[in-house]
């Protein structure tokens, strides 16, 4: 038994080793409508490799940011507690009128094609 415990270690030590240099890269937080400005003065710590600084990546992405991923996804679906974590119906409260958002506190159409246009959003 000991010994079937040693070689399943030594086999985690050895996958260890041989993880994806990768897999540790920490990347910087991006910039979005509710950075703070103190974000803007921090000193840059990330240096991207030579693939993700190409010319036409940075092309390509520009010309992506301003879809809208709606129109690429579809909507986000309401969130159902009871499918995600498969659970009795129960143990979920039926949610108050304070967390409905599909009466008169969902967002509308104007909310939405506000937001899109803030977004830069061009289809």
């Amino acid at each position: 038994m000991q010994a079937r415990v040693d070689a399943q270690l030594q086999e985690a030590r050895k996958a260890e080793q041989a993880a994806v240099p990768s897999e540790s890269i920490e990347l910087p937080e991006i910039n979005s409508e509710y950075s703070d400005s103190e974000d803007e003065d921090r000193v840059r710590t990330f240096d991207p490799p030579d693939w993700a600084q190409s010319p036409e990546l940075r092309e390509a992405l520009q010309s992506q940011s301003t879809w809208n991923p709606d129109s690429i996804f579809g909507p986000i679906k309401p969130l159902r507690m009871d499918e995600l974590f498969k659970a009795r119906a129960s143990k979920f409260r039926a949610r108050t009128s304070s967390a409905n958002w599909a009466g008169t506190d969902r967002l509308t159409i104007e909310e939405e094609r506000d937001y899109a246009i803030r977004m830069g959003y061009t289809s």
